[in-house]
């Protein structure tokens, strides 16, 4: 670089020339990555350093340790209390079922002690009958949901005092169905089928009906063997 010019007396002067030396970008990079490379090498030593330092720091050491126990500790509670989550998951389970089937039988109870009720009515009402009674009687008729399609008809037929002989017939059952708002009558059983009475008898017989089908009534006919004209006739309206 050239200074300004100055002007002493005569004779023209020069300021000093000033020489700087340039260091090209490569070297420069390559100063800047050594120096971070050492810094970041006597930062890992450091580390390792207070790491190893703190090994041997009993403090450090003890503190290290009753971390671990307290790890150790929290981890068994964890597990004892998943076991005492599983085991109430378990009892309430059981609980439950056993609800379930106490509550079942509960209501098969219910219903025995309903048809016990009805059988001793009809032991009374037997031993009151006169020999005015008439010489055959259906005394009681009902329908039975045993599940969906299964039903259980019954009956008992009562003779009077009065018939010294046992009186022989045959039974058949009319049963009005309803599937898809249609109405249909099926005779069964088909012959009809053959019964003796001796005072009293209980009949009782099951079928099976498509899930489909719904039973609405139940017509329980006796004949006399050998005869087409009805004796007897009852009528039963299936609810629901």
């Amino acid at each position: 670089m050239i200074g300004r010019w100055k002007r002493r007396g005569n004779h023209l002067a020069t300021a000093k020339l000033a020489v700087r030396q340039h260091r090209p970008w490569y070297i420069l990079m390559g100063v800047t990555l050594l120096s971070a490379a050492v810094l970041a090498g006597i930062g890992v030593l450091l580390f390792h350093y207070g790491e190893y330092e703190g090994r041997r720091d009993p403090n450090a050491i003890l503190a290290v340790q009753g971390a671990s126990r307290e790890a150790s500790r929290l981890m068994q509670e964890l597990a004892d209390t998943r076991q005492k989550l599983v085991a109430a998951d378990q009892q309430l389970r059981l609980e439950l079922a056993t609800r379930e089937t106490l509550s079942r039988q509960l209501q098969q109870l219910q219903a025995d002690n309903g048809g016990l009720r009805e059988r001793v009515g009809f032991y009374e009402s037997l031993l009151t009958k006169t020999d005015r009674a008439p010489a055959l009687a259906i005394e009681v008729f009902r329908v039975e949901s045993l599940s969906p399609g299964h039903y259980r008809l019954s009956a008992i037929l009562l003779q009077g005092q009065s018939s010294q002989e046992a009186f022989k017939g045959e039974l058949e059952f009319r049963l009005t169905t309803e599937r898809n708002g249609k109405r249909e009558t099926v005779v069964w059983p088909q012959p009809r089928e053959p019964f003796t009475v001796s005072r009293f008898t209980r009949l009782e017989r099951e079928t099976n009906l498509p899930v489909d089908v719904a039973l609405k009534q139940v017509e329980l006919r006796i004949y006399a063997a050998g005869e087409n004209r009805t004796r007897l006739t009852r009528v039963y309206d299936v609810k629901g």
